[in-house]
């Protein structure tokens, strides 16, 4: 019924805007690479039967970031740009945009919030620790967990104080039987998950499969660096269920029929109430609690 219109540079028969926004991912994630396209789209935003484009900012002249920026934007990155060293998350990359959209404005709501970020940063060349002093700064009455693969950074990090205030876990976020050690030490029920890992797919993928059902309703799930996973260098790590060539963005553009469709046409309804993609990353938020209402 509603494939009825073309014109003469759309066939009805043949196009649907869906499988265009499915494309537009690749081109937010990948930023120009591994054939996407590089052009003026600053995120994609799905939700159930919808999808909201933004634009990039106008540039300006500021100190760190040269973009005009939301206030709690601002407040991340002001905030980051005052420790030595600076988290890359705002150097590098640019995902003050998700965290001052989403996270700052969870915490606003619920400051007692448990957040649980794998990755210490034990191989970035300003050495690790940097997002962690970052949390603690923003989220002083949050509980605090920290998960890294590598023990004996994490030894070196205590010993400093970089984790004073934080739960940690060491191990393979790939593996399932270290997943389930943690949600058993931890209790799970996390309000927010920030995956700045391993990065290679099927880490990823396991640590979703694993962690996704322990955040709470409401909750949300941050995967970033998304945009090395067509990259030969992060696809050698592979599970029993997820070979090499599973790539994690080709299932985002799956889920975002799932939310668009919500269970028709061959997606599927399950607890994502909605996903936001920006350069190199991606923030899921999980359906909240059903409330009645007065209708």
């Amino acid at each position: 019924g509603f494939r009825r219109y073309s014109t003469s540079v759309c066939d009805a028969n043949t196009f649907t805007f869906s499988d265009t926004v499915r494309e537009w991912l690749d081109d937010v994630i990948y930023v120009g690479g591994y054939g996407s396209r590089k052009w003026d789209v600053n995120f994609i935003h799905c939700q159930a039967e919808a999808c909201v484009i933004g634009k990039k900012p106008l540039k300006v002249e500021t100190n760190m970031v040269k973009l005009e920026l939301l206030a709690e934007e601002r407040h991340f990155v002001e905030t980051a740009g005052a420790f030595t060293p600076i988290t890359d998350k705002i150097t590098t990359h640019s995902y003050y945009t998700m965290y001052g959209r989403f996270l700052l404005p969870y915490y606003r709501r619920k400051p007692s919030m448990k957040m649980f970020e794998i990755g210490l940063g034990c191989d970035m060349n300003y050495g690790p620790g940097a997002s962690v002093a970052l949390w603690r700064k923003l989220f002083p009455q949050a509980e605090l967990w920290e998960a890294e693969y590598n023990a004996t950074c994490v030894d070196f990090a205590t010993k400093q104080g970089m984790l004073d205030g934080f739960n940690v876990l060491v191990g393979d976020q790939g593996n399932n039987k270290t997943l389930d050690g943690w949600i058993e030490k931890s209790g799970g029920e996390f309000d927010v998950i920030i995956d700045d890992g391993g990065h290679h797919n099927c880490q990823i993928m396991a640590s979703f499969a694993k962690l996704w059902p322990t955040v709470k309703p409401g909750g949300l799930y941050f995967i970033e660096d998304l945009s090395v996973g067509k990259w030969m260098g992060y696809r050698k790590y592979k599970t029993a269920s997820c070979p090499r060539t599973f790539i994690f963005s080709h299932l985002l553009q799956e889920w975002v029929d799932d939310l668009v469709y919500q269970g028709g046409y061959g997606s599927n309804k399950w607890d994502i109430n909605f996903m936001f993609c920006q350069n190199e990353a991606c923030v899921l938020g999980k359906k909240p609690l059903a409330i009645e209402s007065n209708k």
